[in-house]
């Protein structure tokens, strides 16, 4: 079967800085040595099982199973592994994992429902770790990359790592955001709306805008604009759009810039690449070209372009030509306490 008879799917491969929490005594761990240890630990699915859901009377109701599965080490300093999500009251009896097993299988014929179609009810991501970052399989498995950070660290926690295997994954956003606004004449204003906020939030920008919400009640959208003479700093207005996009009371965010436009968003700026491959059935992908695709876009994040400069350095750190932003909603006060 030539390329052009084969069944394509899109994935789309996000760029996610991993940040490890910081202790007092130090915190070298990186997420290809968490899984390591995780894999040498939790050796059979159920081992690795967590479920999340919601306790009725003294009776606990599953509504989220997830594991990892397939782990696989490159080198010392790189792996790969899947992510796999289902709904336990959802999916066949036939399709649920076996808990003994060492990993669970695909099963790429997929299920007919009664209608005829083909559901997917098993949501896999796949996980490539490089040092300080990972590139992550983007799916509409539920929960998304939110799943997976808060799946890993609780295996973690069950490992008895402690605040040593605390991590959280954020975007890496590229050199053309800085360049849109400085090509604009820079930033003079920033706008948010909110239609509530929660006094006791741990954003700074969320308490300022509480203060303001108490001044001024309203039931209704409440529109803060900040306005400048001069040009904002670059990096502090990047940081505070994000920080504002990652608040579920902000309702819109907009950069104003200097020759009248404005940026509403920040998804063409991320650092991700979306990649081709073969369905081998039930909208699954082939698991060994997508894998080799993943490895090349990470080959290509560590190899300088025509300027010279690179987006990961040797350690999967991001190199000084891209911006970091930070995830807002982490306690720094949690971060700096022993494990």
């Amino acid at each position: 079967m030539t390329d052009s008879e084969k069944k394509l799917i899109s994935r789309t491969l996000q760029l996610k800085p991993v940040k490890f929490s910081e202790l007092k005594d130090g915190n070298d761990n990186t997420l290809p040595m968490l899984m390591k240890f995780l894999a040498d630990t939790f050796t059979t699915v159920g081992e690795r099982m967590d479920e999340t859901g919601s306790r009725i009377d003294d009776e606990f109701i599953p509504d989220l199973c997830t594991f990892f599965n397939n782990y696989q080490e490159l080198d010392d300093k790189t792996c790969i592994f899947e992510v796999w999500s289902y709904e336990p009251g959802v999916i066949p009896q036939t399709l649920t994992p076996d808990p003994d097993k060492e990993n669970a299988i695909v099963d790429t014929a997929g299920h007919v429902d009664g209608d005829g179609e083909k559901r997917e009810f098993i949501h896999i991501a796949h996980v490539l770790a490089y040092g300080h970052s990972a590139i992550v399989e983007s799916t509409r498995s539920t929960g998304g990359v939110y799943n997976i950070q808060r799946y890993l660290n609780k295996m973690a926690r069950k490992a008895g790592l402690g605040r040593k295997g605390t991590f959280f994954m954020t975007d890496a956003v590229t050199k053309q955001l800085s360049k849109e606004i400085d090509r604009a004449g820079g930033a003079v204003g920033f706008t948010v709306g909110v239609t509530q906020v929660d006094p006791n939030s741990q954003s700074a920008l969320i308490g300022l805008l509480s203060n303001v919400r108490g001044y001024m009640p309203s039931s209704g959208l409440m529109t803060v604009d900040w306005r400048s003479k001069d040009k904002l700093p670059t990096k502090k207005v990047i940081e505070a759009y994000d920080e504002a996009q990652k608040q579920d009371e902000v309702e819109s965010v907009i950069i104003h810039l200097s020759d009248g436009s404005s940026i509403r968003g920040l998804s063409k700026f991320k650092i991700k690449q979306t990649v081709h491959v073969e369905d081998v059935g039930g909208r699954n992908p082939s698991q060994a070209e997508l894998k080799r695709k993943m490895v090349l876009y990470l080959e290509e994040l560590c190899t300088p372009g025509a300027d010279g400069k690179r987006i990961l350095d040797e350690s999967g750190a991001l190199a000084d030509n891209e911006i970091f932003i930070p995830n807002s909603r982490r306690s720094k006060k949690r971060e700096a306490g022993e494990g």
